[in-house]
């Protein structure tokens, strides 16, 4: 894309029919599965504008030019502060401040919890046998809970609470974009020097990525792998002592943030790079930090779970991290994991600058005639790709393709590098074009953050629902049912989120594994509300799925004569 006229339709040809046919094979997909839903309903449209936009500018593109003036550091400062303060303001007028999905709620629970100064909140005696219907997803040790803290690594979490006590802690993932791209800038003037057009390029396709900018509103964890992959990175280019131990310092922080494998495995292909270039000595003090910063966060859930009193207790048992954590998603295959990988790619492509894809396939082939940083940025993607793919296809919630948002600057810097082969070929307008499309993300970006304001307002709706609940106790109807492939369940167990503390009131179940004598428990302890489908579909959640839904319905008819039923 954007060469000589030569190769410009054979070029554009390739990319627009390799995303042409998973885009009809998935137009035409049935299912109740997240993914396609929201590839149906928003990404659609986008990828076929990306498409046009393909065409048209192989054939087409304006004489516009990229300034070739450097980029001054007070200007990008200025543009990052503008942007983390709209990010910001996004986050409440946009968001709501409020984290629909269990993976953004979780941070908030971690939170409340580590305020207290513990790593894990016991379980009340009297609520044991109700912990899953309480917190009924991402709990540590869920099968056999005895504390209330998330699955999840700890210092995402502590971040946003250690931000908590300066300022608003949604202020938090806007400065870490910030952050993320000054360390990005630093990595671009180092690797093309006096090319300013290559690194206004880079910096337009970080700027201009709505999944990087929408994920910043959100408490997701992935804007702090971007940011601190990016800061590892600087870090690691500058070498020297200071470089390599402010890189490994940053690795700690990295790995600990959510989940254990993103940092490692982005950082892996640039220590095997080095090696490859014989420094060998500086790969084994990097595979002996990464060794020990694993061992250290692989015990924390054993450190966590033991601060509950569970080993005092003799009445649990601890989670075993490689045999009950990493071991059931290595050999339990989904025989969706193909259609789910087609959904998120062609969804990430659509968050994306539309220039993205051509720039990077103007980078590809510098990986097989090069040994430059182009190999591990390319070969790193590619292995997170083929990783997710056979162990976590399946990502729920989220804006773009969020496993890859970690990369997001490896993409931005592999344009770059595209950018450079394409515009020098003869007759080539790479600027335009490069120009032309990042006008056109902007109209895609608008019909993104559209969508995503009522899809936060369906939430927020069935969030105000059973707040308003006059009882005790609101029983949510979280089962499944065969023909919504689990869908269903994904979406309202996000509905029932309580306090760590359990001092909110209505507290909220789960229906999936309430049984009548649990119910009848809660009848004796006080009164006792429902929120069925039908109320949600009332206020326009979960259009879907069912009205009908036998187990519920059948749970609920126990109690029915009971008093406690409101």
């Amino acid at each position: 894309m954007f060469v000589s006229p030569a190769n410009r339709l054979r070029r554009n040809d390739v990319i627009a029919v390799a995303l042409l046919i998973p885009f009809l094979w998935v137009l035409f997909a049935r299912g109740d599965v997240m993914p396609l839903y929201w590839f149906q309903v928003s990404d659609k449209p986008i990828i076929v504008g990306l498409m046009l936009g393909f065409v048209i500018t192989a054939r087409w593109a304006p004489g516009w030019k990229i300034p070739n003036v450097e980029p001054r550091l007070w200007h990008l400062c200025l543009v990052g502060i503008v942007t983390a303060f709209a990010l910001y303001w996004g986050s409440y007028d946009l968001m709501g401040n409020f984290p629909i999905s269990r993976d953004e709620e979780m941070v908030v629970f971690d939170m409340a919890v580590f305020a207290k100064g513990h790593l894990a909140e016991p379980v009340p005696a009297q609520w044991r046998e109700f912990a899953t219907e309480l917190v009924p997803a991402f709990l540590l040790n869920e099968d056999h809970p005895r504390g209330f803290v998330s699955a999840y690594l700890p210092v995402n979490a502590w971040l946003r609470l250690g931000f908590s006590f300066i300022t608003d802690p949604a202020l938090m993932n806007p400065i870490l974009v910030l952050a993320g791209g000054l360390a990005l800038f630093d990595i671009a003037k180092r690797l093309f020097a006096n090319d300013n057009r290559a690194i206004w390029v880079t910096l337009l396709i970080y700027l201009l990525s709505t999944q990087m900018l929408v994920n910043a509103m959100t408490t997701y964890a992935m804007t702090g792998h971007m940011a601190l992959n990016l800061i590892w990175l600087a870090a690691f280019l500058r070498g020297r002592f200071w470089g390599h131990a402010g890189a490994i310092a940053t690795a700690a922080f990295a790995t600990g943030l959510h989940q254990l494998a993103f940092h490692p495995l982005f950082a892996a292909p640039f220590v095997l790079w080095r090696l490859r270039q014989g420094q060998w000595r500086l790969a084994l003090i990097y595979g002996t930090a990464y060794a020990l910063i694993i061992a250290l966060w692989i015990s924390y859930p054993v450190i966590a779970t033991l601060q509950t009193g569970v080993a005092a207790m003799g009445g649990g048992q601890q989670d075993d991290f490689l045999r009950d954590r990493v071991w059931p998603l290595l050999v339990h295959r989904d025989s969706m994991t193909i259609p789910f990988m087609t959904l998120n790619l062609l969804r990430f492509l659509a968050w994306q600058n539309f220039a993205l894809l051509p720039l990077v396939a103007g980078a590809v082939p510098l990986m097989f005639r090069t040994r430059s940083i182009v190999c591990p940025l390319a070969w790193g993607i590619f292995i997170a790709i083929l990783f997710f793919t056979l162990v976590l296809p399946f990502q729920g919630h989220g804006w773009g393709y969020r496993y890859l948002h970690p990369y997001l600057g490896s993409f931005a810097l592999l344009a770059g590098f595209g950018y450079q082969q394409l515009a020098a070929e003869p007759g080539a307008r790479t600027d335009g074009a490069v120009l032309l499309m990042s006008g056109a993300t902007l109209v895609g970006a608008v019909t993104l953050l559209a969508h995503t304001r009522d899809f936060v307002a369906q939430h927020l709706a069935v969030e105000q629902l059973v707040a308003r609940q006059m009882s005790d106790f609101v029983l949510i109807d979280t089962d499944d049912l065969p023909s919504t492939d689990g869908a269903w369940s994904a979406n309202a167990i996000d509905i029932v989120r309580n306090r760590p503390d359990l001092s909110n009131r209505p507290l909220r179940f789960s229906s999936r594994s309430m049984q009548p004598a649990m119910l009848e428990e809660l009848c004796r302890r006080g009164t006792v509300a429902t929120v069925t489908r039908a109320d949600m579909h009332g206020i326009g959640f979960g259009l879907n799925s069912p009205v009908s839904s036998p187990r519920f319905e059948k749970l609920v008819a126990t109690i029915a004569t009971n008093s406690c039923l409101k």
